[in-house]
């Protein structure tokens, strides 16, 4: 989770339908495997990793695009 966090070039910005603004982050972890990982920024900055797995296909066009940007 935190390879991709730390390494996903342009992050997804949504809002889930109770008002909490999710980040997503789309990309390889440190083996190589598709993850996505959606999380929420707290009020002192931080971020709460809130979901993280294999990149199911409702991902796959957005994973695509990342990758776009990050030139892979």
């Amino acid at each position: 989770m935190r390879h991709v966090v730390e390494h996903c070039p342009c992050p997804l910005y949504s809002s889930s339908l109770d008002k909490v603004d999710l980040i997503v982050f789309l990309g390889p972890d440190a083996n190589g495997v598709p993850l996505e990982v959606i999380g929420v920024e707290l009020d002192d900055g931080d971020l709460l990793v809130i979901h993280a797995m294999r990149l199911r296909g409702a991902y796959r066009d957005a994973y695509v695009e990342v990758m776009r940007c990050h030139g892979r």
